[in-house]
């Protein structure tokens, strides 16, 4: 940029370093006494064919008025023109208005003293200090009507409205023609969401390689917005950009759901239900449903593995267990799941065991584990006779003890009450979680009940609350308030 200005006070000449000399131009951010100007700056004939007086170490410099009609160096839009002055004239070049504050200096806002390129005063406030815009805003509210941050007024109805919406109320909208509070200004609410949510479609295709793909995603993106919306579908469109992205570079095309499955997992298609259902609705891919639940099996199954240290004795003993189990599946004898559901409880009790410093666990090391999770003896049976016939350790099931189950789910859930109790009640949340553990505590129920009771199915009076599920009335004991 070639930025001139005139310095009417004193400084020190950049060029030769004369100190308290007179400021004749600065010139790149660089300032020239009047001796060094007149001999770094001649006069010559700029391109426009007007005679200024131009430094000598750059030919392509021009004159002040050229220097002018240049684009903006922050928007590139004309940063001058006839009716049009320029905002200012940067070290990189010149700024119209708009962007001219993004080049100042950073100034304490004198009300709330954050740093701020936009320092205004405003008479409505009430005082003259120069505030930052959010200082500026704060007697700003949320319209009711048209949802814009503005002044308000309350209105005779009770809500506080913006001027636009008071004095004009409801207004055709200029492009559907539908009534829209007048405050919205150029276009409806539904009319902005679709317009912004076709725009991000818009700018997401250009990500794509391939026509056939980036079609495929315009698709989805109108079937998105027909399904959830035009305001979720412009807010969470660009989420599903890596997943359309990701099969362009792996297929080039929309795979068959077993290749989609063994590449993303069904964890991985799971984030990416949406897509996943379009692609099913316009029939591009058929769900195989055993084949997402043997995956999801199958990667259950590494993080019983990984839980235990790779290359430990006690890794090893899961990694034996775990080969006779998948070779049971090959010989049909066993399902995956049945894998799955025996290896968590196998490596739990490896993990307790390597506590006592009981490897291969003993007897000891399964009664204290069952007697701490009695619920896992059915499921340790197959590892307790593999341990036997593997590693030859004396260890058997002991007697199932029918009332111990019970009495830890009871002990349980009367620890979970005492820490609701202590809690109180703390918003929304902790309704349901009382109501489950209180039903499960007194009456048996699933503790998941409490999530399907209706606030109608409930009623409370001094003694309690008495709620009604599935047609049966229980009496529980109302959470305490905390005080």
């Amino acid at each position: 940029m070639n930025q001139t200005s005139t310095a009417e006070h004193t400084a020190t000449c950049d060029d030769c370093g004369a100190r308290n000399v007179r400021i004749a131009r600065v010139y790149k951010g660089i300032r020239y006494c009047s001796t060094c100007y007149k001999r770094m700056f001649k006069r010559r004939m700029c391109g426009c064919g007007n005679f200024a007086r131009l430094p000598v170490r750059l030919p392509e410099a021009v004159c002040r008025a050229c220097e002018r009609l240049k684009p903006c160096v922050r928007c590139g839009r004309p940063a001058a023109g006839p009716d049009k002055k320029i905002g200012k004239l940067t070290p990189y070049g010149p700024a119209c208005k708009p962007c001219a504050p993004y080049f100042r200096e950073p100034e304490p806002c004198e009300a709330c003293g954050e740093p701020s390129i936009r320092l205004s005063r405003k008479a409505s406030l009430g005082h003259d200090f120069r505030v930052c815009e959010r200082c500026a805003r704060s007697d700003h509210e949320t319209c009711a009507a048209c949802r814009h941050h503005r002044p308000l007024t309350n209105s005779p109805d009770g809500r506080k409205l913006c001027a636009a919406c008071l004095e004009k109320g409801e207004i055709p909208c200029p492009n559907c023609r539908k009534l829209m509070p007048a405050g919205r200004g150029k276009k409806c609410w539904t009319c902005y969401w679709t317009e912004l949510a076709i725009k991000r479609i818009q700018m997401d295709q250009a990500a794509f390689r391939l026509p056939s793909m980036s079609k495929r995603f315009a698709n989805f993106g109108d079937w998105l917005i027909q399904k959830v919306g035009e305001h979720k579908a412009a807010s969470t469109i660009h989420k599903y950009l890596a997943f359309f992205l990701e099969i362009e570079r792996e297929w080039q095309g929309i795979p068959d759901y077993e290749a989609l499955l063994k590449h993303f997992s069904a964890a991985g298609l799971r984030r990416s239900l949406l897509p996943m259902r379009w692609m099913e609705e316009t029939k591009l891919v058929a769900p195989n449903a055993a084949a997402r639940e043997a995956d999801s099996d199958r990667r259950r199954i590494e993080a019983s593995l990984e839980k235990l240290s790779e290359g430990s004795r006690t890794r090893m003993i899961l990694d034996g267990y775990h080969q006779y189990l998948m070779r049971r599946v090959a010989a049909g004898t066993t399902a995956l799941r049945s894998v799955r559901l025996a290896l968590s409880p196998a490596a739990a009790l490896l993990m307790f065991a390597e506590t006592m410093d009981r490897i291969p666990p003993e007897q000891e090391a399964l009664d204290g584990f069952l007697r701490q999770t009695p619920g896992q003896r059915a499921a340790l049976s197959g590892f307790a006779k593999y341990l036997r016939e593997e590693h030859g350790a004396d260890i058997a099931l002991p007697k199932r003890d029918s009332g111990r189950a019970y009495r830890m789910r009871r002990k349980k859930l009367e620890a979970e009450m005492l820490a609701l109790m202590q809690e109180g009640r703390k918003g929304k949340k902790m309704e349901p979680r009382w109501l489950g553990v209180a039903l499960a505590y007194f009456h048996d129920l699933p503790v998941k009940t409490g999530e399907k009771v209706k606030d109608e199915d409930v009623t409370t009076d001094e003694s309690g609350m008495t709620v009604r599920v599935g047609g049966n009335s229980y009496w529980i004991p109302a959470l305490p308030s905390m005080n």
